[in-house]
């Protein structure tokens, strides 16, 4: 089935963005990479914050999708955590890996464009809630929260070093990791088991 021009507009901004920036990058450049025509464009987009708004909550979707497909036959918990981590060292090993764009678009823009910042916070508390939830499972909630929030922050610290090491070997080394996606997860599963540790030895 032909790819509808909406879409092949929004597919060429998202790789025009992810590799060069949303400042960087104009509607002219989208417009001739894209091969439609400039009235194509703002027939379907009201500007260039609404067409940033549209790949992010694409690339929203996407992830949110992708991750829910990996964990939706998995029922060991310690595996389910994992398999989320598992799945963003999988995205780091690709070659199209440019990035996080909603850390680049709250870099960019701040929180001063709504429009643009809202959807990239949101996609933040998705996943910061989403680890959380997956190690309730593990812990009590409390618990579970304070990791979720230790674990999004050395997600983080991942994504911008795999987005500036250009070595899939050498891109977890912010996360303690000398490998690939393996090293991702068994780290977290040690990080996990020393919490869970803790946990026992203070309960009463």
């Amino acid at each position: 089935m032909r790819e509808s021009k909406r879409q092949v507009v929004v597919d060429k901004a998202t790789e025009l963005f992810s590799k060069y920036g949303f400042q960087a990058v104009g509607v002219d450049w989208i417009i001739d990479d894209s091969g439609v025509a400039r009235m194509t464009l703002y027939r379907h987009f009201s500007g260039k914050d609404d067409l940033i708004r549209e790949v992010l909550l694409q690339r929203y979707a996407l992830i949110v999708g992708s991750i829910e497909a990996r964990l939706q036959t998995l029922e060991i918990p310690e595996e389910r955590v994992k398999a989320f981590f598992d799945w963003y060292g999988d995205w780091f090993a690709t070659p199209e890996f440019a990035g996080c764009l909603f850390e680049r678009a709250l870099a960019e823009f701040g929180t001063e464009y709504p429009t643009i910042s809202g959807v990239a916070i949101q996609y933040r508390e998705k996943m910061t809630s989403w680890i959380a939830k997956l190690l309730e499972d593990l812990m009590p909630e409390p618990d579970a929260k304070r990791l979720g929030d230790v674990f999004m922050m050395l997600l983080d610290g991942a994504t911008v070093n795999a987005r500036a090491v250009n070595d899939p070997r050498a891109r977890f080394a912010g996360m303690g990791c000398g490998g690939g996606s393996a090293e991702i997860g068994e780290t977290l599963k040690h990080v996990l088991r020393r919490e869970l540790a803790n946990l026992e030895w203070h309960t009463p």
